[in-house]
């Protein structure tokens, strides 16, 4: 068969066969999957007192991480390599009704309070925390400004636990924005919002959305290369999607990578964040087979072997 009477149907399904990976935004763009076979190193055994970490960023050369729902309203500062609570922040005039992923900027600490498994919340928020307030003390208490927010694409706030497509879980910073990406427990995609740093009360609209086949359950952007990495599981199997050339506007990027790591089934992966230009660390909550603990991962390095 000459190639230029190859139907598009074949074309796609050769394509499919060649990248080993799916379709994604409205099958006009494919991913390359990557089943990792090993199971992660472990780069920090975090503290007990953090035994549900969902989000960690790398600032002051040390983890800082939280416990979601039901953890008191607090941050902890710990050893990057012995998982030690070195520091205790907690925020006076907030709340954990569901806390689930941290970001940062040059001055500020970004906290969400925006975990949604039921579908039904309204008063989703994100506190802002000025790091030259944090002090040196080992205990110190923070006022936190608020940006609190609102999904304009959502009608219905009857309650669907683990059935809606509005909870959330993975902020990351991005210039003068904040961009957070839904965790869809119905058609496990996500979709992408964009909101202002600033103190206020905002609705959002949906700016792009993908096919991740799975539940988002942290982001982080590197500024220097121009990356994003978004954490989830599916069926309990995590996983971490890689895209280069991220705009900010859409997941349309130069290539999209998707790495499953097998090997760790039953890990609560909830946190991630770059550690370089390269390498990432994921966190997980403490589960009947993991303990609670940070791991790294050559992400960039692994799919870049793929391709060769």
């Amino acid at each position: 068969m000459k190639s230029n009477n190859l139907k598009p149907y074949s074309f796609v399904l050769f394509l499919l066969f060649l990248f080993n990976g799916t379709f994604a935004q409205k099958g006009e763009q494919l991913y390359k999957v990557v089943d990792y076979q090993s199971v992660l190193g472990i780069y920090s055994k975090l503290s007990k007192k953090v035994n549900e970490s969902s989000g960690v960023i790398l600032y002051e050369d040390c983890l800082w991480t939280f416990n979601d729902s039901g953890g008191e309203p607090e941050i902890y500062k710990m050893d990057k390599k012995s998982g030690k609570v070195l520091k205790t922040v907690r925020i006076k005039n907030g709340e954990n009704h569901d806390w689930e992923d941290i970001t940062q900027d040059d001055e500020y600490i970004y906290l969400g309070d925006f975990g949604n498994n039921r579908g039904n919340r309204k008063n989703l928020t994100i506190y802002k925390i000025l790091k030259r307030d944090i002090g040196k003390g080992k205990k110190v208490e923070v006022e936190a400004r608020k940006i609190s927010f609102s999904y304009g694409d959502q009608e219905s706030f009857t309650l669907k636990r683990q059935k809606n497509n509005f909870d959330c879980e993975a902020v990351t910073n991005f210039g003068d924005s904040l961009i957070i990406f839904s965790k869809d427990w119905a058609d496990r995609k996500t979709r992408m919002y964009k909101l202002p740093k600033s103190e206020g009360t905002y609705s959002l609209e949906p700016v792009s959305s993908f096919d991740v086949n799975g539940l988002i359950t942290g982001a982080d952007y590197n500024k220097e290369t121009g990356n994003i990495v978004l954490a989830g599981y599916k069926d309990y199997i995590p996983f971490v999607f890689l895209f280069k050339g991220f705009d900010g506007n859409s997941f349309d990027c130069e290539k999209v990578f998707r790495v499953n790591f097998p090997k760790m089934k039953d890990a609560q992966t909830e946190g991630v964040v770059w550690m370089d230009e390269k390498n990432i660390i994921i966190t997980c909550e403490e589960t009947k087979r993991f303990k609670q603990s940070a791991f790294r991962f050559d992400l960039v390095n692994t799919v870049e072997k793929e391709m060769k």
